[in-house]
């Protein structure tokens, strides 16, 4: 007996003392964006889709925040052209505001890279008035001559009647609406609003109508698709620059 309770003994001692419980861990905190992009997965809220000058639909199909993934319904019409890289921009506007972001293409839920596609959380993203530039109106006081391309016509000569960093409101002469259709693509755009500030750049059709004053011309707005980053910041601080020195006056 003697010896079998030292033989008990030693074996409680060498038993390894009780762990405490672990600390539960606070969750991490949310990012910014999901407050945002939640409730729009939540109400399968159509979401606008740029890709190089094409537009497209999708909706939110998950939020993966243990892994920072925003999955996207596979975009409507059918994009056959995204590489892993490709950057998108998703936006969706609502009573004057909008919500927009940049993200890369970093996955798809199948091999055959149809289904959904899988982008990075934003860490960055504008939420704010849909106008996010101001505008300077132009015409009448500082002429401005601008060429536009239109498939299967030669380049129209127009006035621009206002700009912005992004986009423009052309006066083109004569009644041009039968070539042009919403959100079309244009192969160019083109004018120089001042030394050294030239504007070339493709663009999208955002609007258009036919006005009878002054005179018979077709006003169309414009906005810019594939503007550099620096001309874009030049024509902001020459509009900025133009009404500071209005109010001034």
């Amino acid at each position: 007996m003697a010896l079998l309770r030292a033989l008990l003994q030693k074996l409680s001692a060498n038993e390894p003392a009780e762990r405490p419980a672990p600390t539960p861990q606070a969750p991490a905190p949310e990012a910014e964006c999901v407050k945002h992009l939640r409730p729009l997965a939540e109400r399968r809220q159509l979401l606008a889709v740029r890709h190089q000058g094409s537009e497209y639909q999708s909706l939110i199909l998950a939020l993966d925040t243990q892994r920072q993934l925003l999955w996207l319904d596979e975009l409507f019409p059918r994009a056959l052209n995204l590489e892993p890289g490709d950057e998108l921009t998703v936006s969706y506007h609502e009573n004057g505001r909008l919500f927009e972001f940049n993200a890369p293409v970093v996955g798809w839920s199948t091999p055959q890279r149809s289904g959904g596609l899988a982008l990075p959380l934003p860490e960055q993203f504008y939420l704010g008035p849909r106008r996010r530039w101001p505008r300077l109106d132009v015409f009448g006081w500082y002429p401005i001559s601008a060429r536009l391309g239109v498939p299967g016509l030669s380049p129209l000569c127009g006035e621009v009647l206002n700009l912005s960093a992004g986009g423009i409101r052309l006066g083109l002469t004569g009644d041009w609406r039968p070539f042009l259709h919403h959100r079309d693509i244009l192969p160019l755009c083109e004018f120089t609003v001042a030394p050294g500030l030239k504007v070339r750049c493709r663009v999208s059709v955002c609007a258009f109508n036919l006005s009878q004053r002054p005179w018979r011309q077709t006003r169309v707005s414009l906005s810019f698709v594939d503007l550099p980053t620096d001309t874009r910041n030049a024509l902001a601080a020459f509009v900025v620059n133009q009404q500071s020195r209005a109010l001034a006056a």
